[in-house]
Parts: structure tokens; sequence; C-alpha cells
């Protein structure tokens, strides 16, 4: 079973034309030790200051503990994956010094589509720091997501699209991992400099630009734009290959097809559902 991920940042709307001719590459690399039999690639990061100063990019690479792979390797819909996986998560946040340390998912969880688990669990990082969480999924980013899991590229959507939804940023990962859980882990706990052993090609030096991309997209301030709003979407095998895009705008939001307050209702991060916003 492979593992890819990589990522793509975009500067502001008026910067995007500059920077297109480089979306969608890709690099390959083995990675050491038990990894070995499991390719992964990550693009190049786009430069844009997403991260807020009061999260700081972990100093190194945390290996999971429980090693929840070869369970999820399996069978990533397990219970006992969900249950090792979010266990490593919860490790690896105290490590961090974050608070709430556990990941509280919603009761419903697993009756969520692969792209809506996905979304859950990238807002669950960001609310467990304070920060502002993505308001929902949209049909028009989800449909670009899923394009791009489709071809395991980042999602890049049409200049159009922004503009028509008032997005100026926007960042993109991808995955081929083992499922939501095992992706957010590999995204904010494992995309550092780890010496001969880097499974991110763009931190091959402790000083490299694009050590940690994928977390600070996730973790991004987006400027302070009012409208954050994401798109995701896999391909088959359902959470094989899993593409997100997060974005920043000023523009109306339009019709959801999945909310984070519908991920409050149902006990997400256990928070009350007027206290989301």
């Amino acid at each position: 079973m492979t593992r890819k991920r990589s990522s793509h940042l975009v500067a502001p709307l008026g910067v995007v034309l500059a920077i297109t001719g480089v979306v969608g590459s890709t690099s390959t690399a083995v990675a050491a030790g038990r990894a070995a039999q499991r390719p992964q690639v990550l693009g190049p990061p786009r430069v844009l200051d997403l991260a807020p100063a009061a999260v700081r990019d972990p100093a190194r690479n945390l290996p999971p503990v429980p090693d929840y792979v070869p369970t999820c390797a399996s069978n990533w819909r397990s219970k006992k994956c969900t249950r090792e996986a979010l266990s490593a998560i919860a490790r690896a946040r105290v490590r961090e010094g974050v608070k709430k340390a556990a990941m509280k998912l919603p009761d419903n969880f697993g009756k969520l589509s692969v792209a809506e688990q996905t979304f859950v669990v990238t807002n669950l990082e960001r609310v467990a720091r304070g920060m502002k969480p993505f308001r929902g999924l949209t049909r028009a980013l989800n449909n670009a997501s899923h394009l791009a899991a489709v071809l395991s590229v980042d999602p890049a959507p049409a200049i159009s699209l922004l503009r028509l939804l008032g997005i100026t940023e926007y960042g993109s990962v991808w995955a081929g991992d083992f499922g939501p859980l095992a992706s957010d882990y590999d995204w904010m706990y494992n995309d550092g400099y780890a010496g001969g052993g880097s499974i991110n090609l763009d931190c091959l030096t402790p000083k490299s630009a694009g050590c940690w991309g994928h977390r600070q997209i996730i973790l991004g301030g987006y400027h302070s734009n009012p409208t954050l709003l994401a798109g995701a979407g896999t391909a088959r095998p359902a959470g094989a290959s899993i593409a997100e895009v997060l974005t920043g705008g000023r523009g109306r939001p339009p019709k959801l097809t999945y909310s984070w307050h519908q991920a409050v209702r149902h006990g997400a991060a256990n928070l009350r559902a007027s206290s989301w916003n």
C-alpha cells in the first residue's frame, strides 16, 4: 500500500496568474525504516503567510504512537483504526502543548462521506488551537477537489470560480493515505525534516521553505478573511486518494453541501451549536 501526499499554496488572487505554471509538479521518495515500502510525494508549497505566529511548526516529525499504520492499511474504516489514529493524534497534540488534546469526532462521523470526514478533521485541528473554522463545503469546490483526487494532484479551482465565490486566496492539499485521520496525521505531524528519511521532498534540509507546508495550509490565517470555505473530494477506492482546498475571501457564502454547524450539532469538539461562529 502506498501513501503519497502533495500540497499547493496560492498567493492572493491577483498573484495567481503569475504562478499557475508550476501547479501540480510532484516528486517521489521512499521513506526509510518501517515505511520503506510506502513511497510518498509532496508538491512544492507556494509562498503565502498562512500560519499565524501563535501556531508554531513542530520541532521535528513525530512517529505515530500507537502505530496505526498496520491496522489502517488493512481497513481504515474499522473502529480499531479510528481508535489508534485518534490516540496517535492526541499524543502528538500533547507533545505540542495543545490544551484540547483529544480529538472529539461528531457522533455520526462514520456515516459521513470521506470528503465530509476530511473537512471535519481539518476544522477540529483548527478549533483545538482557537482558530476560526471553515464554514462548510461547497459543491463547486468539492467538484474541483474530486477531479484532483481522481488525478492524484492538488485542487486548483478555476480563476473564474474563485472570482464568482469572492475567494482571494486558497491552499490545497492531497494525500494518498489510509483515510482522513491518517492523512491528517501526516499533514499535521509528519511533514517536517527527517534527515535521509524525509518524505517531504521540499524539506530536504532543516531550513527548506517547504517544511510543514501542509500543516501551514490547514492552520492558515487566510489574512483574516471573513468567509472561509472549503471543498473536499476522494477517488475510488474511497479514502485512498483525498484532495482538499481551503479558501479565504469576502464573498457571500453559497449554499453549502455540508457545514461545520452540522458537525457541531452532532458533538464535534464538544462545542455548543451557537459557539462555532
